[in-house]
């Protein structure tokens, strides 16, 4: 075996009894196909993993037409290639290989979710044709400034943002996420910008107007509306929306107090007057009943007491 370094730790390629890489073959995908128990016929599969194989290229899937879902990742890839037949893929998963350039997707048009974490990416570009692409995730990787971040306005698209742990140090990249106008879900942890964008949460969340999700928590309705409050009149404003939210809670509190109150009240004489009124002539032989049960009852239990001790005499 051979290990090729990558960002976070090695890919380890698995050499062939020749000594090569192993390659992607119509032998190889055959063996998977009864490995992973899928259709003999590779048209009719919507999904392979190909993962953590030992492959150095992305090749022999020409018959795979109606993948839907690939699973890539773990390999020694440099270069995303040989997809060309895919063209109703939906999900790659491509992430811990050596890639660095993103290329060769246009042949996906309908990719939603591209996940290239843990490669070699230093700036972003060819996903202007995926115009259905809602999830990328490109942490661990090598971008560093907003340039390289730039291609991103080509896909509005974009909902969920994964940019956590790479080399991020340029402010100027908020401008960049704030042009994504469906941008929901945001991860820019580890990143050095964090601690140069000033109120960093506050910044993000006032400026990505579609932002449910930031980092390691949500975005609550009560922090949107905190937060632009912030964004108009500082902290002072902060403080009084943050007053106004928990007045309104207490406020509501004591309304629905309030009103458990009076039907409490209501229904007192109810149950009073239910308690102290007589018998009417209709529920009177409904009583006769009960006083039965009770009567068979009591027999039942004298006559098991009786057989009780007859059971005992004749053991003695």
């Amino acid at each position: 075996d051979i290990e090729l370094g990558c960002p976070t730790g090695a890919v380890v390629l698995s050499m062939g009894d020749d000594g090569a890489t192993r390659r992607i073959t119509p032998e190889e995908l055959k063996r998977l196909c009864k490995e992973q128990r899928l259709y003999s016929t590779a048209s009719l599969n919507e999904k392979l993993y190909l993962h953590y194989r030992g492959y150095s290229r992305i090749e022999g899937l020409g018959a795979w037409t109606g993948l839907r879902a690939l699973w890539l990742e773990g390999n020694g890839f440099g270069a995303i290639e040989g997809l060309e037949a895919q063209q109703d893929l939906r999900c790659l998963y491509l992430h811990q290989n050596c890639i660095k350039r993103i290329e060769h997707l246009d042949c996906c048009p309908k990719l939603a979710t591209l996940q290239l974490s843990d490669n070699m990416i230093t700036s972003l570009s060819n996903l202007s044709g995926l115009s259905r692409l809602s999830t990328l995730q490109l942490a661990h990787n090598k971008l560093e400034s907003a340039d390289d971040l730039r291609h991103l306005l080509m896909c509005p698209s974009i909902s969920v943002l994964d940019l956590q742990n790479n080399l991020l140090d340029d402010p100027a990249v908020v401008d960049i996420l704030e042009g994504l106008p469906q941008l929901a879900v945001l991860q820019l942890q580890g990143n050095p910008v964090v601690t140069k964008i000033k109120d960093y949460r506050r910044t993000l969340i006032s400026r990505c107007k579609s932002l449910t999700y930031l980092d390691d928590r949500p975005v609550f309705a009560e922090e949107r509306l905190a937060v632009e409050a912030w964004s108009i009149g500082g902290l002072p404003a902060e403080r009084a929306e943050r007053r106004r939210q928990r007045e309104e809670k207490e406020d509501a509190h004591r309304r629905n107090l309030q009103y458990m109150k009076e039907l409490a009240t209501r229904a007192l004489p109810l149950a009073t007057s239910a308690a102290i009124a007589p018998p009417s002539a209709a529920q009177s032989p409904a009583l006769a009943p009960a006083v039965d049960s009770e009567v068979s009852y009591e027999r039942a239990l004298h006559a098991l007491e009786a057989r009780r001790k007859q059971l005992l005499a004749a053991g003695c």
